[in-house]
């Protein structure tokens, strides 16, 4: 089991904060009729919301819940978190789904291969 959340603040750095968030579709676009709720009964999707920029503070709520992150349809929201120095997103790979990250802005570094 993963929890958004969790993976997202376990993966900063000291000092890092996330600034802003966009939440997509729930795993794949068109995946599901029924949301599900995460924390305190708060429904994991919210037309209004989906694809606003949103504080981290905002946003978190809608995030916090519990799922599988083995293989299938990813059973967490797409999305975006912005650092100062990072963009975290969901990578989904033969059905295994993982939170992965690119530079904010051009830097030298040693590029990965999400998904392989």
């Amino acid at each position: 089991m993963a929890n958004l959340v969790r993976w997202l603040e376990e993966a900063l750095e000291a000092g890092e904060t996330i600034q802003s968030t966009v939440i997509g579709d729930m795993g794949w676009p068109g995946f599901g009729d029924e949301p599900g709720y995460g924390s305190e009964g708060v429904p994991l999707y919210n037309e209004q919301l989906r694809g606003k920029v949103l504080s981290w503070n905002d946003a978190r709520r809608f995030l916090d819940y519990d799922f599988d992150d083995g293989f299938g349809a990813p059973g967490c929201n797409a999305v975006y978190a912005w650092t100062a120095k990072r963009v975290f997103f969901i990578n989904q790979y033969d059905g295994r789904t993982k939170l992965s990250w690119v530079p904010r802005d051009p830097c030298e570094c040693e590029p990965t291969m999400p998904g392989g």
